[in-house]
């Protein structure tokens, strides 16, 4: 790159008339005569406190006449000297003769360029002066235009091989323009050529152009020069650039940091989505949002909300002190909220784990207030599937969704049925209309069984007997051969579930439904090992001594008993029996009314924050019952909570012992 008066490059070596040496040196007098000494950059780590919390985080280190100076808080904005003066902010364009159109057919001149030589050619005989920045990064894109072609991309081979004088040539000419882009007073101009790069393809050595605008953004960044949605852009072109950007992204905290105090909702959703993209200083500018978020949350769009707590899935926050703040907005604005934006909110704090009373009373709001009227099924489905997950039984909720199944049955699809059905089972929930609704679930159920994934009809099916509502005219179409193939195509470790499955609803008819005429599945005698919780086996410990006081006896004590007759799952392990007439003997197992079938139930095994069980247990109680147990539910929280009080604990245990009835 010669800095002639009449061009770039000389015609004679696009032609191969001039030898690489004489080039060369062109190149070398240029970029000497251009080097500015006050760009240079290093890295070093700082620590950092906020608040109690201290952070060893990455930093830059600006290099100035021999001296390390580390740009930090209070010092963005100043354009540090060689004397230590600030240097005015004053656009380089306001003592420029440019004439804009002249620049603007300049652009469309080279856009008319079909071939990367062609614009090589064009900027030779260009004079420098009028290949200013904007044109500048006008060719840069041209470039990359002509060389992400599908003509070059089918061509197979390398555009530019190596030690090739035409590599030599491209790889001048972009330093020469990123240099001159980098010579404006534009910022977003900047950032502009930084994106743009990310369409380079090519092969050779970039570090050549690239290191220089990565440099001069940074020093952008670290002056004050960029507002905090550019820092954001630049983040994401500096992840699209590879290796070779990536290593300056977690240096991005202190542009960001020194502009705290300019974020707004915009640039708070900014911020939140270049996290991801960062590693050491993540947690730094996650505080840093998330204090200022407190202050803005209440201007935030539905758009807004749904990407912030689409970032926040993205990094698995699922304590985020956000949460509270983007609850309590969804609880303010359910009413102007779209069902497409409702349905979005509630996965992301189903898939976050997250519920609050907030949450809560705007769903509740929401569904009696819509009822039938809502159009999206999806919705509907969405949020029984989120009650089920947190183990909320909101009567406004279920009332409502159960009356939106009885009218609309029709338009849903199989797993939305299998979504808002299900629910209800699981959350032992009998809804207002059960004539109604059981009717319309059996005639979906019967004509569309053969769409029904086979694990998915068994939960339906187990979600009725949850409710004391019996399957009988479906008996013949599940406990079929061609039904258990369907089960033995599933992947192994669905097939195992379901097959398990199949043997307690076996279970669940034989003992229930009077007209059963089961049991349809033969007895399972294979040895298995069940997974136990260990919450359930420390309660056990500590309630064991008591235990044998109240009872008088350890003989009478069997911990972990596997009932013969029962399915092997861990659903019927009683956690311990009580049998007052000696130890109990699983090869001789008389039923009466001497048995106490003690179950520890951790928080889950309980709807959230109420006493009533979930369906599964709910019919664990009622089999155990009709087998001839005192069935004795001891909350895990309070054995836990009563463990340093024995007196207390005693009398909680002799207490739920004698509440027990068969």
């Amino acid at each position: 790159m010669m800095a002639g008066s009449r061009g770039w490059l000389p015609v004679s070596t696009l032609r191969g008339h001039v030898s690489l040496p004489s080039l060369a040196r062109g190149l070398h007098s240029s970029i000497g005569v251009r080097k500015e000494p006050d760009k240079s950059i290093g890295n070093t780590t700082v620590l950092l406190q906020d608040g109690t919390t201290i952070e060893e985080l990455p930093a830059v280190v600006r290099i100035i006449n021999g001296e390390f100076r580390v740009v930090g808080q209070g010092q963005a904005g100043q354009r540090l000297g060689g004397l230590g003066l600030e240097i005015p902010q004053v656009s380089r364009n306001l003592f420029k003769n440019i004439n804009f159109e002249e620049e603007q057919e300049m652009i469309l001149g080279f856009m008319r360029c079909n071939k990367v030589s062609e614009v090589l050619q064009l900027l030779e005989v260009c004079p420098e002066a009028e290949v200013t920045p904007v044109v500048a990064l006008a060719v840069i894109r041209r470039i990359f235009d002509l060389e992400n072609n599908i003509e070059y991309r089918n061509q197979g081979i390398n555009q530019y091989p190596e030690e090739n004088q035409f590599t030599f040539m491209r790889g001048a000419v972009m330093k020469r323009l990123v240099e001159t882009v980098c010579s404006s007073s534009d910022d977003q101009l900047l950032v502009d050529t930084l994106r743009a790069m990310g369409r380079d393809t090519y092969q050779g050595d970039r570090l050549k152009y690239l290191e220089a605008l990565c440099t001069e953004c940074m020093v952008a960044i670290t002056e004050g020069r960029l507002s905090i949605v550019q820092i954001c852009e630049a983040a994401r072109a500096f992840h699209t650039l590879g290796q070779e950007g990536i290593r300056y992204l977690d240096q991005l905290w202190q542009g960001l940091t020194d502009r705290t105090a300019e974020m707004g909702e915009k640039e708070v959703c900014e911020v939140m989505s270049v996290l991801p993209l960062m590693k050491k200083s993540r947690k730094h500018v996650y505080n840093m949002v998330e204090r200022r978020l407190g202050g803005v949350w209440h201007r935030l769009s539905s758009e807004d909300v749904i990407r912030v707590l689409q970032i926040l899935v993205q990094l698995k926050m699922s304590h985020s002190r956000m949460l509270p703040m983007l609850s309590r907005w969804t609880s303010l604005n359910i009413h102007t909220l779209t069902e497409g934006n409702l349905r979005w909110l509630v996965y992301c704090f189903m898939t976050l784990d997250f519920c609050d009373s907030e949450i809560q009373k705007a769903l509740g709001r929401f569904m009696k207030a819509k009822r039938t009227s809502i159009k999206d099924p999806s919705l509907v489905a969405v949020v029984l599937d989120y009650c089920v997950k947190m183990r909320l039984r909101h009567p406004a909720i279920m009332d409502a969704s159960s009356l939106f199944f009885s009218s609309r049955a029709k338009d849903l699809s199989v797993p939305q049925i299998n979504s808002v059905c299900r629910s209800f089972g699981l959350l032992n929930y009998e809804p207002p209309d059960a004539a109604t609704f059981f009717l319309t679930l059996e005639q979906l159920l019967d004509e569309k069984f053969v769409q029904f994934p086979p694990d998915l009809m068994i939960d339906l099916l187990l979600s009725c007997v949850y409710l004391k509502r019996y399957p009988l005219n479906f008996i013949k179409k599940v406990f079929n051969p061609y039904f258990f193939d369907k089960v033995h195509s599933l992947e192994p470790p669905e097939m195992r579930v379901a097959r398990t499955k199949l043997m307690v609803l076996d279970k669940a008819l034989c003992l229930e439904a009077p007209h059963y005429p089961g049991p349809m599945l033969p007895r399972d005698n294979s040895a298995k090992s069940f997974w136990r919780d260990a919450r359930i086996y420390r309660c056990l410990n500590t309630i064991h001594p008591l235990l044998v006081e109240v009872v008088g006896s350890e003989e009478r004590i069997t911990r972990s008993a596997i009932l013969p007759g029962f399915p092997s799952t861990n659903l019927y392990v009683v956690d311990c029996v009580v049998d007052m007439a000696g130890r109990l003997s699983l090869h001789s197992f008389r039923w009466s009314n001497n048995k106490y079938a003690l179950l520890m139930h951790p928080p889950e095994h309980f709807m959230l924050k109420e006493d009533i069980l979930v369906g599964p247990q709910a019919m664990r109680v009622r089999h155990l019952t009709h087998c001839g147990f005192k069935v004795v539910s001891l909350r895990t929280d309070m054995i836990t909570k009563l463990r340093i009080y024995p007196e207390q604990l005693r009398n909680y245990i002799e207490n739920m012992m004698k509440m027990a009835t068969v």
